[in-house]
């Protein structure tokens, strides 16, 4: 273990190592004749003040650990210390460039205040000096008027000189807290945020994460870096996430790309994000992409449940009217493009006016709820099943083979209801009758072959219940009693 006497010692040649160096000289000029006639340890007490006062112990003390404070004090003793060094071994104003360094020291350690303290003192220190060459009280090699016009010069050079260096630090001052005031503000943006930024390079590794992580997402930073955060996209939008990341790549940072992407949260569940990016690889202060991911979830939900409630029944969650016919028009575009036949089945309840009049609305309302369901088992998850109307269902079979396959599934239809149709164990006598129509490629359009269908099914209807017709030139038609 070191000694403490020991390194106290060494730090204080180290902080005072321009004195002493000084003080080297002077013991070795002072034989020569080029460091004064006075003693050398008069000449030495000047020099050792202004070491020990300079130590940076000293200083803190003085200062009370504030760097800028006591200035007028700090800074002025030790240049009048200098001073009297400098007019002591006889060469007065000549070296009055240890004044400048004294002022780079404390514009260092104190900033720019120190330079005012400087200039005051180090012209004051020498006109004191001159006044005692000019009485004889201190040697001078310059001798007469000379030295004072020296001495003049120099003040003149060290004032000016302090001021501008003053200004050239004040200004940078100036810049470091404009930048600490912009960081400070940034990191604050980034950390109270709501939106999660994120750096990654031009593989989509990921480099850096905002602090907005782990409220928005769950994450801690560190977790999404790498390949990670690309694995959190939902597999649907996969494709999404690639095709953002490959216009971003063929872009630079004076366009930005968006996207809606789905992003798991660490709790499992699927939030929406919008992502806004911008490709600044190139940016020389950047060299990354740059993203902001924003939670839009609930924006979503409210969007995609009033998209829902436009395009279904709100009472048995089956597609509506609109929305049937719709995606039979594109049906039937398909069907005609890929050579397909296209099936549409309409039906309507038998004796459901009955059950509603004799056990009320609620549980009418259940019961087509149950009939709705019954439907969409019966179907594949290609069709497409709606309530079309009080007690009427539509139902959309696509890349059906022919008019049998409609038939078939018609007739599942009529004997899931009839098996089925209860609402709490409550067994209903009710039937249904549908109409089948169907569209041949390029042979119809999406509101012909609805009355088709429509009309097939209230032929149905008049031959009684749980009938299925399909129209053709020539009915046929399929009873199941």
């Amino acid at each position: 273990m070191s000694n403490p006497n020991v390194v106290r010692a060494a730090a204080f040649v180290r902080n005072g190592a321009p004195h002493l160096l000084v003080l080297a000289a002077i013991l070795v000029l002072h034989p020569l004749g080029l460091a004064g006639e006075l003693p050398v340890w008069l000449v030495a007490i000047p020099l050792l003040v202004s070491t020990v006062w300079t130590q940076p112990r000293v200083q803190r003390r003085i200062s009370g650990g504030d760097p800028h404070r006591r200035l007028w004090v700090r800074v002025p003793v030790a240049i009048f210390a200098t001073t009297a060094t400098m007019y002591l071994i006889g060469w007065g104003a000549l070296l009055a460039v240890a004044h400048l360094h004294i002022l780079s020291v404390y514009l260092q350690t104190s900033g720019s205040r120190a330079w005012k303290p400087a200039a005051v003192s180090g012209v004051a220190s020498l006109a004191v000096g001159q006044l005692l060459v000019a009485v004889g009280a201190v040697p001078s090699y310059l001798g007469g008027f000379r030295s004072h016009g020296l001495a003049l010069l120099v003040a003149i050079g060290i004032a000016t000189t302090a001021r501008t260096l003053g200004r050239l630090v004040a200004q940078r001052e100036q810049v470091e807290i404009d930048a600490k005031l912009s960081e400070d503000r940034f990191r604050a943006l980034v950390r109270d945020g709501s939106e999660v930024i994120t750096l990654s390079d031009a593989a989509g590794d990921v480099s850096w994460v905002s602090p907005a992580a782990r409220p928005v997402m769950g994450y801690q930073p560190e977790e999404l870096r790498g390949k990670v955060l690309r694995g959190l996209f939902h597999p649907e939008d996969t494709a999404a996430s690639v095709e953002l990341f490959t216009r971003l790549l063929a872009s630079d940072s004076t366009v930005e790309h968006s996207a809606e992407l789905r992003v798991r949260h660490a709790n499992g569940s699927w939030q929406w994000h919008e992502i806004i990016a911008r490709n600044m690889l190139a940016h020389p202060a950047v060299h990354a992409i740059v993203s902001h991911h924003r939670d839009i979830t609930g924006r979503r939900v409210t969007s995609d449940g009033k998209a829902y409630a436009a395009s279904h029944d709100g009472l048995t969650g089956l597609a509506n009217g609109p929305t049937l016919e719709r995606d039979l028009e594109r049906a039937l575009a398909h069907g005609t493009r890929y050579q397909y036949p296209v099936a549409l089945i309409c039906c309507d309840l038998d004796g459901f006016k009955a059950v509603n009049d004799t056990y009320g609305h609620d549980v009418g309302d259940r019961l087509l709820q149950t009939v709705g369901q019954i439907i969409k088992r019966t179907t594949r998850e290609t069709d497409t099943v709606a309530r079309l109307g009080n007690d009427e269902y539509g139902v959309l079979l696509t890349r059906i083979r022919d008019a049998g396959e409609a038939m078939h599934v018609a007739r599942r239809i009529v004997e899931g209801i009839e098996a089925h149709a209860s609402v709490a164990g409550l067994r209903f006598d009710v039937g249904v009758s549908l109409g089948v129509a169907l569209a041949y490629p390029g042979g119809t359009d999406a509101k012909t072959l609805l009355l088709h269908g429509d009309t097939a099914m209230y032929r149905s209807k008049r031959r009684g219940r749980n009938n299925v017709t399909v129209y053709t030139q020539d009915e046929v038609t399929a009873p199941w009693m």
